[in-house]
């Protein structure tokens, strides 16, 4: 006797395989939420740290010789460090404004040289800010320890992208760090002591 086999609507074993496509994919889906909820969380965390009201602030040669390391990986044509080592090192067109006094030595200026004390009056002062890139800023007496460094007065500065803290006397980071206000990623800054001939 002829046993007939009726038709089927489901075919079992090629369920299992779409069932199996189903489920991979569903895991692949899986995965890339995750990636991306870790990477989400891994940015907002940064995004903090930069909002942080303690500013980033290092020596000046170990900022110099970070730029260096981090350009050896990078391998670009423009060079950070060198650019830095030469508003540093080499002469430059500058303006020197101390006391609301502005003299002016060169044309489109690099470079500016002030005072802690001087800092609350320099948004106002007449000068070339458009072209300045560094700003030195003399720590020269011990009370100028307890002034503040507002970078909110560098905000007309639009090419301005180093700050130097010099202190002529003995001071530690987290001194400097102390008197920073308004901190802008904008900007890298870093410091310097110098107890030598300059000390007062």
């Amino acid at each position: 006797m002829e046993r007939t086999v009726p038709n089927q609507f489901i075919n079992p074993s090629s369920n299992a395989l779409l069932f199996g496509k189903l489920q991979i994919l569903f895991m692949k889906r899986l995965l890339l939420l995750l990636v991306l909820a870790f990477y989400c969380v891994g940015a907002s965390a940064q995004d903090s740290r930069m909002s942080d009201a303690t500013p980033s602030l290092m020596e000046q040669k170990s900022y110099v010789n970070a730029l260096k390391t981090a350009e050896q990986t990078n391998r670009s044509t423009y060079s950070r460090a060198e650019n830095v080592e030469n508003l540093l090192y080499k002469l430059q067109s500058s303006i020197y404004y101390y006391s609301g006094v502005v003299k002016t030595y060169g044309e489109k200026p690099k470079c500016l040289f002030t005072d802690v004390r001087s800092l609350n009056a320099l948004k106002n002062a007449d000068m070339l800010k458009n072209n300045i890139e560094i700003v030195t800023i003399k720590i020269d007496t011990p009370s100028d320890l307890n002034l503040p460094i507002d970078m909110a007065v560098f905000s007309s500065f639009k090419n301005l992208k180093y700050i130097k803290i010099l202190s002529y006397v003995n001071a530690t980071e987290q001194n400097i760090k102390t008197m920073i206000r308004n901190s802008n990623d904008r900007y890298s800054v870093f410091y310097k002591i110098d107890q030598g001939e300059n000390s007062k």
